[in-house]
């Protein structure tokens, strides 16, 4: 049954206690994940890497399939009966053999009807900084052919937007650009967007510059979400959770130091739940393993 808000609207996303495995009887990569929002609702997937966040996400633009028909968008199941109006923009882009094919951006953009979209794709192409005579793949960075991408997925008027890692390779002055456009196309048309956000487990040990710029980056993203899940391991086990807090001034915010404490809290579960299992990450101090058929004196 499809949940709705209190104003009785239906959920632009409903997913409920959505379990996957990626074969049959192998443990869960995902085990009842709860997500749903609202139309307009902005929300960060925060987790580490492997937790989950991009195996949902490809789920909900159905290209994953489930035995378990739990997720829909605006009210339709993402497998059997899926909605128009949903972008899906991972990382994969750059494999497309169109990209590889190293077309010239404006004949790229014209091929998936920019011709359509006139107005909104001279926008992006303002905000993203694109020059129309670039060629997709040989000639440019991954960060300028990431905002080609970004250009093409956006410059129709989609209504749910789901974005995995895709904003990693922008510099801070684009990354803030298109925050505010995407924060303006939630409030103006109603749209709703999930983003994924890693923070890598390595990061934890970091020098004081890198801190610096990650701590940049989300003050930056501060204001994006309306709404933050975090990703444990496969599950959801905060739910959805308001972003900015009720009754925290806005001087206190502080998104940086709350996903670092999510990812402690989940590194240290995930040892122990590896030590169960007899498995141990980094170097290995049993000689055992490395004079494995024989050869050790």
């Amino acid at each position: 049954m499809t949940i709705t808000n209190s104003n009785d609207e239906l959920l632009a996303l409903d997913c409920q206690n959505l379990t996957y495995s990626w074969v049959e009887g192998d443990d869960p990569v995902l085990k009842d994940v709860n997500l749903d929002l609202k139309r307009g609702d902005r929300c960060l997937l925060l987790g580490a890497n492997g937790a989950g966040k991009s195996t949902l996400l490809r789920i909900l633009a159905g290209k994953r399939l489930t035995k378990t028909r739990s997720c829909k968008i605006l009210g339709q199941d993402v497998f059997m009966n899926p909605p128009g109006g949903v972008v899906y923009l991972g990382t994969e882009w750059s494999t497309n053999p169109v990209v590889r094919s190293d077309i010239v951006v404006s004949h790229f953009l014209d091929s998936v009807g920019g011709y359509r979209h006139k107005e909104r794709r001279d926008r992006l192409l303002k905000i993203l900084d694109v020059d129309l005579d670039w060629y997709v793949y040989v000639r440019i960075s991954d960060g300028e052919r990431r905002r080609v991408q970004l250009c093409m997925g956006l410059m129709g008027e989609w209504d749910v937007l789901l974005l995995d890692e895709v904003t990693v390779d922008l510099d801070v002055l684009v990354r803030a650009d298109l925050i505010d456009f995407l924060v303006s196309e939630s409030e103006n048309r109603g749209a709703t967007i999930v983003c994924t956000y890693t923070f890598s487990h390595s990061f934890l040990q970091y020098s004081l510059p890198s801190h610096l710029y990650a701590t940049h980056i989300f003050d930056g993203l501060r204001k994006f979400p309306t709404k933050i899940c975090h990703m444990q391991l496969g599950s959801t086990p905060r739910g959805i959770v308001s972003w900015p807090p009720a009754n925290v001034p806005e001087s206190e915010l502080d998104l940086f130091n709350l996903a670092l404490g999510w990812l402690r809290e989940d590194r240290e579960l995930r040892r122990v739940k590896e030590k169960e299992k007899g498995r141990v990450r980094g170097p290995k101090t049993d000689v055992s393993v490395f004079c494995r058929g024989g050869g050790c004196d």
